[in-house]
């Protein structure tokens, strides 16, 4: 069994990273690929009884199929389902928190990350990667104090990427002026 977690801890950090990779090269099958990690995670964390984060990671299912299948003009009811899901799982969040289940760092590691693909797949770009990276960076913090290291390594990693995305879109948006 512990082989097996194990497995699916490393399988789902790599189909993360790529994940983000592939959304910072604008390509959409980066969504695509977040989606199934997070389906992945959602399992994952289910089986351990972490609900907080299969929370989050359902969350994330909704989000990044949207990344992968949005077209150029918004459908408002598709928007209001967002909202919904979004809201629903920042409460849930919010729940988990104030009960002890999980801990105010990882409450606003998770709900940035709610929070940064919402931005990232709806164009606002800067600020998507801005939160990525905070994220990351306490999604880290949180790791190596509880001798996660494989997961907080990659949590930098993620952090890295984040960043690069953030100098991307710096770079994008000083060439359009």
């Amino acid at each position: 069994m512990a082989n097996s977690i194990m497995f699916l801890q490393i399988s789902i950090s790599l189909i993360f990273f790529t994940n983000k990779a592939f959304v910072l090269i604008d390509k959409k099958t980066g969504w695509l690929i977040g989606a199934i990690g997070a389906v992945m995670g959602t399992l994952y964390f289910s089986l351990l009884h972490l609900y907080c984060f299969a929370v989050l990671d359902a969350g994330l299912v909704v989000l990044m199929g949207y990344g992968f299948f949005a077209k150029a003009q918004k459908n408002q009811k598709v928007e209001n389902v967002l909202h919904l899901v979004i809201i629903l799982a920042m409460f849930s969040l919010g729940y988990f928190a104030f009960s002890g289940v999980m801990t105010v760092v990882q409450f606003f590691s998770s709900a940035l990350l709610l929070m940064g693909t919402y931005l990232l797949t709806h164009k606002k770009i800067s600020w998507g990667w801005i939160l990525y990276a905070i994220s990351h960076v306490l999604a880290a913090i949180v790791g190596y104090k509880v001798g996660q290291m494989f997961f907080a390594d990659f949590q930098i990693a993620s952090a890295i990427i984040s960043i690069a995305g953030l100098i991307k879109s710096a770079k994008t948006i000083g060439s359009l002026k």
